[in-house]
């Protein structure tokens, strides 16, 4: 890789399809590195106290997911506004933009866009938006038809600021769509959604073999912004 950039990585390209769509993707591959980089700052420096782990840097089962229900389920095309949360190596936001759509890819770390622009370019024409964005201070300027996310229902401590991100960053009439890999500890955050005032529907896919030899399940979650419910 000549870009000085992505001196330090250990990096490689793959080529693969998702529902007969192909797709190049370049990952770095000495993830572990990367962590012993992260913790070697000490415990008291602000990226380890904000656990930012290089969590960017894999290719997620998840975000397969969310990229064939994009394709399979044709809610983007020619102008539809879509925005990626978390979008560390873009794959769902390239998906997005090889259907048409005009894509925003976010994420909180640098890095991850650094690498999701190079796939872009190495998919889809034209120069990628690329936006850094934390989830917990939404921005509405990236506000988007569909937003997008997969793999963001990891931790319990996101899940209060996730409804307001849904709110604040899909349009009204839009929707969101996010992946997660069946884990237990998304499970009451998903289903306390409509008590909050959104609409869900649910879509589960197995993990192709060539990612995964075990079972695993892929939630996709469409989930569609209603009036907030009268507290009083």
């Amino acid at each position: 890789m000549n870009s000085p950039f992505f001196s330090g990585y250990e990096v490689k390209e793959l080529q693969f399809e998702v529902a007969d769509m192909p797709i190049r993707l370049l990952r770095a591959m000495n993830v572990d590195e990367l962590l012993d980089r992260l913790l070697a700052k000490g415990d008291t420096h602000e990226d380890v106290l904000d656990e930012r782990i290089p969590y960017w840097a894999e290719l997620w089962p998840s975000a397969l997911g969310l990229a064939r229900y994009l394709i399979e389920n044709k809610i983007i095309g020619p102008g539809t506004s879509v925005t990626e949360l978390g979008c560390g190596l873009g794959l769902p936001g390239i998906v997005a933009g090889k259907l048409g759509g005009a894509v925003t890819l976010t994420d909180y770390l640098e890095e991850a866009l650094q690498f999701a622009a190079h796939n872009w370019l190495l998919n889809c024409e034209g120069q990628p938006t690329c936006v850094q964005l934390d989830w917990r201070y939404p921005n509405p300027a990236v506000a988007a038809d569909v937003l997008i996310a997969s793999d963001i229902t990891y931790e319990k401590r996101f899940f209060e600021f996730l409804p307001a991100a849904f709110r604040t960053m899909c349009k009204p009439g839009g929707q969101v769509i996010v992946s997660d890999p069946h884990r237990q500890v998304a499970f009451s955050f998903f289903e306390s959604l409509p008590s909050l005032g959104f609409e869900v529907a649910h879509t589960a896919y197995g993990i192709p073999a060539w990612v995964s030899t075990h079972r695993h399940t892929i939630d996709v979650y469409a989930i569609k912004p209603g009036p907030v419910p009268d507290q009083r």
